[in-house]
């Protein structure tokens, strides 16, 4: 904001006459609310102590009414009692309204209190009197309870009023002070407004004149110095007055005519160096000579400490530019020698032709060194040098300050200069060297015209070649097809083998297996002991050829690739439960130790296929027994040691103190049909299935087997799997079916429900029942029909499908129906379509039984139209609970 001298006389008056205004205000302002608050206050005081008076002048007249009324029972007294009741009411009311402090209020509510128990006792009096009218009675009353409470009326207003004139004066006493102090604060404020007058007026002064003296002592210095001074000085003043006015114009004009006098310096400097630039470039005949000759002049004339000049090499694309020479330029530097176009800033100035000024160089950019030290530069200048248009060199200079506009001006035209020579001298220059080169050319032509004849000779023989080894692959492709579609054929025909084998085998243990047990049960007890142990030795030995057929089944499809893995939640310590379950018994009866171990710092579950996993672990425990006589089998589960591949997954060891595996033969065991001791007069029996299975298994579950023995102590087998945890709660079990396979799977019955054994199912149940058996195979109609009427039931059978709906037809009271899958003519799935169809029997309990058990064929049964499904050989047990449990419904 602008105040000229005029506005600062203005504003210094101004604030002098506020200042005295304010007093004489404040002075008046006080003196007038000092004078209005005690007017109030003497008039509240007056008016309480008047009405104070006429309350002491009423409390007698009431007195002296009440007892001129009980003398002379005049109604006038009674008149003038109750005019002076409703006036002392009334007084009473407006006096407490007006007394203000509170010790007033308690000195008065006394007396209020008095009256109004003078009132009360005086009108109970008159009521007496006017009921009892016994004159001698009020009398006596009045004198001994209304007359001394009259009598307190009267000390009582006296003392209030002589409290009230207490007060008045005390309240004069106290304004007579207020006026005082206000008296006394205008004198102080006066002297004060004295002072801050007398101190403006100082200060305003002083301003004005000490910028005059500063302008003054400038201009005096100035022309006693103009011979030698090289700038015109400045003039400090801030004010923003008519003196300041005079202080900008000054120091504007010296800056002027300073500017004027450095631009006139630097042409001179630009021109004269510019001409000796130019004189220097005279009589070079060698491009480098001229690059060394050019950046040793320019690097120190631009105050640059080093210096680099780039030649452009080569056309098009392909130009390089190389480091040509240099000023003060360390091989051991941070840099490089060329630069493609467009690489780097130097290869970047050169592609947009134009100049880089980089300044806040980095410290580790490069060092600038001496005999004394070294030390990074501030600022870089990196500048193309053109002729006609194009970029035939570029220049990088380093230094420890700033380049100025007029050294940057300096080397623009320099450069300009610099390229038409540059062009001039490398045109001369290559005319020479193509000269040369031409007559070295052609004693070379001569030569490579002989080399490329031989090199077309040769270039024929191999498209020969060529041609010959593409008809050779063909012809091998052609090949590989064909034995992968023979592969590919032999693999389905080994399939349905495998399930006609399955079919062709299982058929007849159906019927040995149930014979066999319903013998050696004995429930008719007319077979002495030997023969029921001949019984168990054929029905143990038709389950050891189950197992075998399904082992070689489990390793035809695991070496085919054709299995499926479930995965689901596997819990660890159900794994140890099962394990417990299943071979405890087996350590009993072989007088063997046999512990389980479930680490605390497992996880609670693992996600994985759990029917493979028990498959394996049952394999090695198998094993283990088989091959301990003596110690203890135990099965440990925990994390995979580190040094194993797949540290931090689960691990499962078989630990045993049997007879061990020599080092030799503990890659054999792993193979099929394979046993540590081989020998036809070895010791321990089995196929040798079990190892070959169980790894090939490990393997799809994406673990391994590792084994450790020592011959004479015993051995330990180690199932690793990985450690996967990630899976949903309630979410469905991931299958990964790799292909579909033609060999069946063990039947694993689930019967949460069904009763644990014979005793629990109901006879009432079974009797009278009628069952169709529909099987093509006559001993296991026989077999299962011997089975059934043991349990009371009426069995009927059928040797096909078409048969089936016959007899159906002539009996529709049939309970259930046992249906075998592959039949003559109609097989059971067409046999069971047709019969949910048929009226009568859409809920008629169906369970299917299959020695085939291919693949998917349970959800094929149900599909079909089955309530249930169980693969052959069935054990009876599980058989007579699944007919007691649909039989029952």
């Amino acid at each position: 904001m602008r105040f000229t001298i005029r506005s600062k006389l203005l504003i210094s008056f101004l604030s002098v006459a506020f200042f005295v205004a304010a007093v004489n205000i404040t002075a008046y302002v006080y003196n007038d609310k000092l004078n209005h608050s005690f007017n109030d206050l003497i008039d509240q005081r007056v008016a309480v102590l008047n009405k104070a008076t006429e309350i002491q002048y009423l409390a007698v007249q009431q007195t002296n009414s009440l007892r001129g009324y009980l003398l002379t029972q005049d109604p006038g007294f009674m008149e003038e009692l109750r005019t002076s009741n409703t006036a002392m009411s009334v007084l009473v009311g407006e006096v407490e309204d007006l007394i203000i402090r509170p010790e007033a209020k308690e000195s008065f509510q006394e007396l209020a209190n008095t009256d109004t128990s003078f009132i009360r006792s005086s009108e109970q009096l008159l009521a007496n009197l006017e009921k009892d009218h016994n004159q001698a009675d009020a009398l006596a009353d009045f004198k001994t309870t209304v007359l001394p409470l009259g009598e307190q009326l009267g000390p009582l207003s006296r003392k209030f009023v002589e409290y009230q004139q207490q007060l008045l004066e005390e309240d004069r006493i106290e304004n007579s002070s207020m006026v005082n102090f206000v008296n006394t604060l205008t004198a102080i404020l006066t002297v004060i407004t004295f002072l801050l007058t007398l101190l403006i007026g100082l200060l305003l002064s002083h301003r004005i004149t000490s910028n005059l003296f500063k302008i003054t002592s400038v201009i005096t210095g100035f022309i006693h110095n103009s011979k030698t001074a090289s700038n015109i000085p400045h003039i400090e003043v801030r004010s923003q007055d008519e003196i300041g006015d005079i202080a900008r114009s000054f120091n504007e004009m010296a800056i002027t005519l300073n500017k004027y006098s450095i631009l006139e310096q630097e042409q001179r400097w630009l021109e004269t160096n510019v001409a000796d630039m130019a004189t220097r470039f005279q009589g070079v005949n060698n491009l480098e000579a001229l690059a060394q000759l050019f950046i040793t002049a320019i690097t120190p004339l631009v105050d640059a400490s080093y210096g680099v000049f780039y030649l452009k090499d080569g056309t098009g694309r392909r130009h390089q530019l190389n480091k040509l020479a240099s000023y003060a330029y360390q091989q051991s530097a941070i840099g490089v020698d060329s630069f493609k176009n467009g690489e780097g800033l130097v290869g970047q100035a050169a592609l947009e032709s134009r100049t880089i000024l980089l300044t806040n160089v980095p410290d580790n950019y490069i060092q600038i060194s001496s005999g004394l030290g070294k030390a990074s530069p501030a600022s870089l200048l990196i500048m193309p040098i053109h002729f006609e248009g194009q970029v035939v060199a570029v220049m990088e200079l380093a230094s420890f300050g700033t380049f100025t506009p007029i050294q940057q001006s300096l080397l623009q035209q320099v450069s300009t200069h610099l390229g038409s020579v540059l062009s001039s001298l490398a045109g001369r220059m290559q005319v020479e060297q193509l000269l040369a080169e031409s007559q070295v050319l052609t004693e070379e032509l001569q030569t490579q015209s002989e080399e490329l004849r031989g090199i077309n000779e040769k270039l024929e023989e191999q498209h020969k070649n060529s041609e010959q080894k593409t008809r050779e692959l063909e012809k091998t492709k052609t090949q590989l097809e064909e034995k992968a579609r023979q592969l590919s054929l032999s693999s389905q025909y080994k399939s349905e083998f495998l399930a006609n084998m399955s079919h062709e085998l299982r058929t007849p243990l159906n019927s040995l297996l149930i014979l066999s047990n319903i013998l050696a049960s004995n429930t008719e007890g007319n077979l002495n002991n030997h023969q029921v142990k001949y019984a168990h030795t054929i029905h143990q030995s038709g389950n050891d050829l189950l197992q075998l057929i399904n082992d070689i089944l489990d390793l035809a499809k695991v070496e085919a690739g054709k299995i499926d893995l479930v995965h689901g939640k596997v819990c660890l310590h159900e794994i140890s439960d099962y394990a417990e379950q299943q071979f405890l018994p087996v350590a009993r009866q072989s007088g063997l130790r046999f512990t389980t171990i479930v680490d605390s710092d497992l996880p609670q579950a693992l996600f994985t296929d759990e029917q493979r996993l028990l498959q394996i672990i049952k394999n090695l425990l198998s094993n283990a027994f088989k091959f301990t006589e003596r110690g203890e089998v135990k099965l440990h589960i925990h994390r995979a040691q580190k040094e194993s591949q797949m540290e931090g997954g689960i691990a499962f060891s078989i630990i045993d103190t049997g007879i061990g595996i020599p080092k030799e033969k503990q890659d054999l065991i792993f193979q099929a049909f394979q046993q540590a001791d081989g020998t036809t007069n070895r010791k321990y029996g089995g196929t040798g299935l079990g190892l070959s299975i169980s790894i090939n298994m490990a393997h799809l579950l994406g673990g391994t087997i590792n084994v450790a023995s020592v011959p004479g102590k015993g051995s330990v087998f180690t199932l690793v799997l990985p450690c996967e945890e990630d899976y949903e709660e309630g979410s469905p079990s991931v299958v990964l079916q790799q292909s579909a396979a033609a060999a069946t799977e063990p039947e694993v019955q689930v019967l949460g429900d069904l009763p644990a054994d014979d005793a629990d199912l109901d006879d009432v149940v079974w009797t009278n029942k009628k069952i169709l058996i529909v099987d093509d195979d006559m001993r296991n109609i026989y077999a299962t029909t011997i089975a059934l009427e043991s349990k009371k039931v009426n069995v009927l059978f059928a040797e096909n499908g078409l048969s089936c709906l016959k007899v159906l037809k002539e009996h529709p009271d049939v309970d259930l129906i046992l249906m075998d899958i592959m039949l003559p003519e109609m097989d059971g799935y067409e046999t069971m379509r047709t019969l949910r169809q048929m009226p009568g029997f859409s809920a008629l309990p169906i369970i299917a039984l299959t020695a085939k058990a291919m693949k998917d064929d349970k959800v094929k049964c149900i599909e079909a139209g089955a309530s249930d499904y169980m693969s052959k050989p069935v054990k009876l047990e599980q058989l007579f609970a699944r007919i007691h449990s649909w039989l029952s419904r």
